[in-house]
Parts: structure tokens; sequence; C-alpha cells
């Protein structure tokens, strides 16, 4: 009789103790730096490592591409460290490029097959999990990369005070710290601080083209903030945040919202690549602490601004969602061709020679006929990426080639851009300046070639084409407060109406620049069927034929 009442106080003990759950999380992690990577590791921190066996725990690692797991390494194999109290770190060098460099990929913490709660993390973007201990799960992204400019010697890293995961926060590279506390890390009951004493001053938003930059002055005062967020959106309707619940970093405001936490005393932040003639309206509240613990200051009224960005409308744009979208590739030489390809879901055109080896080719990526006549300032923007050895990528317009042909039959000229270096490094283009060309049938292109010596793999995303539409009148844009257009979206019909009574041209663009309905109006009030049109964003430009101003307006047909 006892020893059964010993066996089964030792199985309720075992019983209680597991589930608690295993108090260990994923503490330093280095995958990618300039250069050849080197040092990549991986830190884990079990609190009473004493009572697990260590091979219960594994670490493994996902490519964000496909979700499966590509490794798994068990924790008795891992390098013991220093001890902190009740703590104890263990970490582990990988091999180069034994960690796949993101955008993104994942790891998960392990213990005995299944997942530590919280524990399926990435970096450079989300992803599900299809294979491994993490099989169906969504990751949890960090918020912070390493990248060209990290140094080897450098990791990310949790920082702050506590005792559970979820009181610490993963910060930008730091010098790495395997198998020790990492730089302001420290063990010990967490006390939250106060919610900030005041708000930040002197907030401001201010439209540069199609972005919208976004300043203010550090908030003073007994209790400082540990950062901000800032919220965007194109209706004046903003929410403030619950304390609590941590709103994570949105930076697309083209879709309507956005929201960015910003460390204290940056001062500054951007958002980008906006809709034209749009109005965005942004607050800023101050936040101590994060996780669970965040504690905004929300009372009184947060600082408010508003910015309207310049009357540009989109030529062309790609990212390649849906094939080559737009864009044509033409193969002068070889067999292999442009093509869709993506990686951590996101999509591109890529373009490479390789195929068991290098091989001859000549092929182009060639935009749709553009017509630049209708707009002056153009811009024409691309991110690029590359890798291996072989003949820079070629960046060319032409006001003679006839969509269809070989290239080669038109002239071409090289345009100046910023292309990726290698390394698979994304790399921004730049403006490249468009406004001095004039045509009604302009054609950009990217032209690759490879030999059989040398073949590096080129890789294009996020084309945009901008311009001011013009449309014969020198006046600049007048206040867009003159004109209402209602209803907005419209489904049948729209109503378009005039601050005063005066002869009107009145002018709706598609993004691509088609005029797709024109009118005289004498009056102040006009009415149109639109249900022709299909639904997308249009540009409506009203201009007075006695005065000469232009006033520009989005409108949204669904």
């Amino acid at each position: 009789m006892k020893r059964i009442l010993l066996l089964t106080i030792v199985l309720f003990l075992f019983i209680q103790i597991n589930a608690i759950g295993q108090n260990a999380w994923i503490n330093e992690i280095h995958y990618d730096n300039g250069g050849t990577d080197a040092n990549e590791m991986i830190e884990v921190v079990i609190e009473n490592p004493a009572t697990y066996v260590l091979s219960d725990f594994s670490v493994t690692l996902y490519n964000g591409n496909d979700g499966s797991n590509y490794d798994t390494k068990t924790l008795d194999v891992f390098t013991v460290g220093a001890t902190i109290g009740d703590f104890t770190f263990y970490y582990f060098y990988y091999p180069s490029n034994g960690i796949q460099n993101g955008s993104p990929d994942g790891m998960s913490l392990d213990y005995q097959g299944s997942v530590v709660e919280g524990q399926f993390l990435s970096y450079e973007g989300v992803m599900n999990a299809t294979g491994g201990p993490a099989n169906g799960l969504t990751s949890v992204d960090i918020g912070v990369e390493e990248g060209s400019t990290t140094l080897d010697s450098e990791s990310l890293q949790l920082s702050g005070t506590g005792v559970q995961y979820n009181e610490f926060i993963w910060v930008d590279p730091a010098t790495a710290t395997a198998g020790e506390l990492n730089n302001n890390q420290e063990f010990g009951t967490y006390v939250p601080d106060p919610e900030p004493t005041n708000y930040p001053t002197d907030f401001i938003a201010e439209a540069n083209v199609l972005n919208i930059d976004i300043t203010w002055a550090d908030a003073i005062a007994d209790q400082l903030p540990a950062g901000y967020l800032i919220l965007a959106s194109d209706e004046d309707n903003i929410t403030a945040p619950v304390d609590g619940t941590p709103v994570l970093d949105d930076p697309v405001l083209s879709d309507g919202t956005a929201a960015l936490n910003i460390d204290f005393g940056v001062e500054t932040c951007s958002f980008l690549n906006l809709l034209a003639s749009t109005t965005y309206y942004f607050e800023i509240y101050p936040y101590s602490n994060y996780g669970e613990f965040i504690d905004y200051k929300t009372d009184g009224t947060a600082p408010a601004a508003d910015a309207t960005t310049a009357g540009i409308t989109i030529i062309n744009s790609e990212n390649f969602e849906d094939g080559l979208g737009t864009w044509t590739q033409y193969s002068v030489t070889g067999d292999q061709i442009w093509y869709q390809d993506s990686y951590g879901g996101e999509n591109y055109a890529k373009m490479t020679g390789y195929d068991g080896g290098s091989n001859v080719n000549e092929d182009w990526l060639i935009s749709p006929s553009l017509n630049l006549d209708l707009y002056d300032d153009e811009i024409f923007t691309f991110i690029s990426a590359m890798n291996y050895s072989g003949n820079v990528l070629e960046v060319l317009y032409s006001d003679n080639y006839d969509g269809v042909s070989d290239p080669n039959a038109a002239v071409w000229i090289l345009l100046e851009a910023e292309l990726s270096a290698g390394s698979w490094a994304w790399t921004a283009s730049g403006d490249v300046d468009l406004s001095g060309i004039i045509g009604a049938n302009i054609y950009l292109a990217y032209k690759y070639t490879s030999s059989d010596s040398e073949s590096s793999t080129w890789e294009i995303d996020n084309i945009l084409i901008t311009g001011l539409p013009d449309v014969g009148i020198d006046n600049p844009i007048s206040n867009n407060g003159e004109i209402n257009i209602y209803p907005n979206p419209a489904f049948d019909e729209v109503n378009i109406s005039m601050q005063k009574e005066d002869v009107y041209k009145l002018e709706v663009y598609s993004v691509n620049g088609e005029l797709v309905r024109s009118a005289l109006v004498d009056g102040s009030i006009f009415k149109t069927d639109i249900s022709d049109l299909t639904k997308g964003i249009y540009f409506v430009r009203i201009s007075s034929i006695n005065s000469k101003n232009v006033s520009i307006k989005k409108l949204i047909i669904l």
C-alpha cells in the first residue's frame, strides 16, 4: 500500500510539473551578415533545466518558401553556457549558411515533439509550417532582422527584465552574447513602468509626392515613453489603442490603414507609395512597456495631423502577382525565359541563363505601351536582386518598338538606375527620370544576357511608373475643396458639383492614364453614368475654362 501511495505521489508531481509547461524560449539568433555568413547561432534559455532531459528539447528550422522543416537539433548537442539563478543558457553554432536568410524563414523550440507555447518564431515576415513540430501553425514575426550591414559578431537578442519570454522584446542587431545574458537583459520580477506622462509635441505630417513624412518632438516628463505608436488612415476615423494589446507594425497605408511602432528618440517615420490626391490622417500615442504590459497614453487628446499626396497618376504598376502581369517576355536567344517566381510569399519576375550549366541567352522583359504625352515629371522605380557572376542587367526605353517583334529591330536607349550588387540583396532603383521622353507609344524594358561561361540570376519587383497628368493646362492644381464628388465610392452614376457657376472641362482618367470620360459642363453640377466602367480607382480632373484652374479628385468605382 505504501509503495502504491508513493508511486501515486510521484506520478502526481510529474503530471503537475508537465502541466505547468516548460518555461523555455529562444533568446538569441544570428542568421545573416554582410559577406559570407559566419557565426550563425541560436541560443535557448531553460528555467530549472535539471527537471528535464535535454534531449527532449529540440530546435527545428523552417523554410519560409514552402513551410517545410530543413534541420532539427536536440539541445543535448548545444553548448552549455552560464547559469543565472534558475536559468541556464544553451547555444549552438551552425555551419556557414546553415540557417536560411529569410523573407521569411523561421524556427521553433520543441519539447517532446510539440512546439513550446509561443516559440514558433520567424524573421522578415510571417510563415505557415507544413512539416515538423510546428506543422499547421502560423509563426510570430520577431519584428527585427539582419542583412548586408550586420556584422558576423552581432545577433538579434531579447532585451528587458523578466522571467518569461513575453516579458522581453527583440531588438536590432547588437554584439552577440552566446551563452550569456544578452545586452540590456536581466532575469527578475518584471515591474511595469507607469503610463507616459505626456504626449509628444510638434506632431507634423508632410507630403513628399506619394510619400508622407511624419515628425515630432519627444515627450518630456518624469515618465518618458518606451516608444510611440503612429496610427494612420485615409479617413478621419482613427480609434485609440487599448492597454495590454500591442498593435503590430503595418507599414502599408495604401490599403487604407497602417501602424508603426517607433522607438523613443527617433522622432520621425514615413509612409511610402501612397495613392495620389489623397488625404491621410495620423495620430500618435506614446506607450510604456511591451507585450501584455504595454500601457498607452490615451487620456486627453492625442496629437493629430494630416497631409495630402500630390496629384500624381500611376501610369503602370506591376508586382507580378499574376504571372508577368502587364509586362511580356521576348526570348531572342536561348531556351531560358523570364518567368514569375516567388519566395517567402513574395512574387517577382526572374531570369537566369543557368540550367545544368551556363547557357547563351538574350531575353527581354518589356512593358506595355505607355503614352507619356499625357504626363509630366514621369518617374520609374523598381527593386532588383541579383546573384552569381554574369552580365549586368540593362534598363532601356524605346519610342519606335512595335510591341510584338524582335526588340533588336528597334532603337533602345539605356536608362540609369541603381541595380543589385549581388548576394540576393534587394536594391531600390532610385527615381529613374522619364520626364525628357516624349511619345504616345513608349516601351520600357529589361535586357538580360548570359554566356556559356557566366549566367547571373536577376529578379525584378515593385515596378511603379508615375506622372503628373498633362491635359494642356499650365496652371497648377487648385484647392480640391472646391470640388465635391458623390457618392464616392460609386456604382452606377456619380455627381460632380463645383463651388460656383462656370464653364468646366471635366475628364476622368484610369490609373493607367486612359481618358475614359470627357465633357464640357456649363453650370455647377454634372451627373454621369459610370455603369460601363470597370471597378477600380479613377482620377477626375476639372478645369475652369475661364480661370484656368485645375482640381483633381479620386473616384472609386465599385
